[in-house]
């Protein structure tokens, strides 16, 4: 099983490197690991979106002023550390979600240390 899955997560990082892509892999997830860009982090979780949604609304009030909650579409944008922070809950199945944090000052440099931050925030409450 263990074989299996770093196979996979090594095949998956050889694509990912073969294509030109930004993103790399990190730590232990549901595939493997979340996917970190210059801007955001990533990854697909076992949980229902509204449960996702709500820990991670939670979590932007609790770190900063939230500009927008559009629970219908999966949308959070706040502003934590001066930094606008998207968080998105996109529904994949009945039973999956992709959450995604992304980070960006006002000039829309990337941050993607403050929405590492926001993401494993939501992370330790799920």
């Amino acid at each position: 099983m263990e074989t299996k899955r770093w196979r996979v997560v090594m095949l998956m990082a050889a694509s990912l490197g073969l294509s030109g892509c930004a993103l790399f892999l990190v730590g232990a997830g549901v595939a493997g690991g979340y996917a970190i860009s210059k801007d955001a982090v990533q990854n697909v979780l076992d949980l229902p979106k509204e449960h996702v949604y709500d820990h991670a609304l939670a979590v932007a009030k609790e770190m900063g002023m939230v500009a927008l909650e559009d629970r219908a579409h999966g949308h959070i944008k706040a502003e934590i550390q001066d930094v606008n922070v998207t968080i998105t809950v996109k529904p994949l199945t009945k039973k999956t979600v992709q959450l995604v944090v992304q980070g960006r000052n006002d000039f829309l440099m990337p941050k993607v240390d403050v929405a590492q931050e926001v993401y494993t925030k939501i992370l330790e409450r799920l």
